[in-house]
């Protein structure tokens, strides 16, 4: 990654600033145009450096105070079909396949969202009767201790 590169992620992974055009101000602290901006976080994509720009919201902050982690067990063969019914859930922000150490059976891996705990018990039940029969064990949030977007420099 060129300096102009590097220096670019190292503004765009933080706050952009809240004016009326972030990225002319942007420019010239880099000194370049907006325009190179563009291209370059085009380019970035093209390339799959970057897979998509956008706004993260404190879901906390915007009133979805309840979450869980679900864990389930997914045979192999229907996983694709499995993650692609649950990542369609817009409670969902997460949808993840790892694998599973000796002994553990909880393959498929889902964070659900919601204002309230009948909200979140509701996309789970969902979920469950759809892929029944289905084991799966809830881990329900208790307290935050760290939430940060991912910072590369």
């Amino acid at each position: 990654m060129d300096n102009f590169r590097e220096k670019l992620v190292r503004k765009l992974q933080g706050d952009i600033p809240l004016v009326a055009e972030p990225f002319a101000k942007m420019a010239d602290e880099l000194g370049c145009s907006q325009e190179d901006i563009f291209q370059e976080i085009n380019a970035m994509k093209k390339e799959g450096i970057i897979r998509r720009f956008g706004a993260v919201l404190g879901h906390r902050h915007a009133g979805f105070t309840c979450n869980v982690l679900a864990m389930w067990e997914i045979p192999e063969s229907l996983v694709d079909e499995a993650g692609k019914y649950m990542a369609s859930h817009r409670e969902v922000s997460h949808c993840y396949l790892r694998d599973n150490p000796e002994k553990w059976p909880y393959n498929l891996y889902t964070m659900i969202h919601g204002r309230n705990e009948e909200d979140v018990d509701r996309v789970v039940a969902d979920i469950a009767e759809r892929l029944k029969p289905c084991r799966y064990r809830l881990l329900r949030s208790v307290r935050e201790f760290k939430k940060t977007s991912m910072v590369y420099y």
